[in-house]
């Protein structure tokens, strides 16, 4: 499935996934989050080439996740920043490298290479799920998922037209 027809699902899951493209926009947002906003510090820090790098950019500024701004000390370059829309996936980078950290070890004697700090508080700073309404801390199992009718036509359709193509493919 193209992204751009991941992008008009009536699902916020799929329509955030077509807007991050792929893994290369989360080190790019782990960057920004790290204070690491101009073109050349994101290359040397992600090892992408330039061109790839450009069209990331481009695609997130497009998406109103960054924006391009005049850099405060040599006017004359550019630095990207995250816009609000970009900050609110703060969150998501956090759960993100909470995850990495328990699965994509190990280690080695240093430990965790990226450790994040409370500022002000200087203790490890760890991100929990909490419910907006009963502040409880919650979990996958504690969720429970309904779906709008929208979704389920839209899920029946494409149930319907993968269920189809397979049929037609010689196996």
């Amino acid at each position: 499935m193209k992204r751009s027809s991941i992008a008009t699902q009536p699902c916020p899951v799929a329509r955030a996934a077509a807007q991050l493209v792929d893994a290369w926009t989360f080190v790019i947002l782990r960057e920004l989050f790290i204070g690491n906003r101009r073109f050349e510090g994101l290359r040397r820090q992600s090892g992408m080439s330039p061109r790839s790098l450009t069209l990331r950019l481009a695609r997130l500024v497009e998406q109103d996740i960054l924006e391009r701004v005049p850099c405060a000390d040599a006017p004359a370059f550019q630095e990207y920043r995250l816009t609000p829309k970009g900050l609110d996936l703060w969150p998501a980078v956090m759960m993100l490298r909470q995850w990495g950290e328990r699965w994509g070890g190990p280690w080695g004697a240093g430990g965790v290479p990226l450790k994040v700090r409370h500022r002000g508080d200087d203790h490890a700073l760890r991100i929990d799920l909490v419910c907006d309404t009963c502040r409880e801390p919650v979990q996958a199992r504690d969720a429970e998922v309904e779906i709008a009718p929208g979704l389920q036509r839209a899920r029946a359709r494409l149930a319907a037209r993968v269920t189809e193509t397979t049929r037609r493919k010689p196996r």
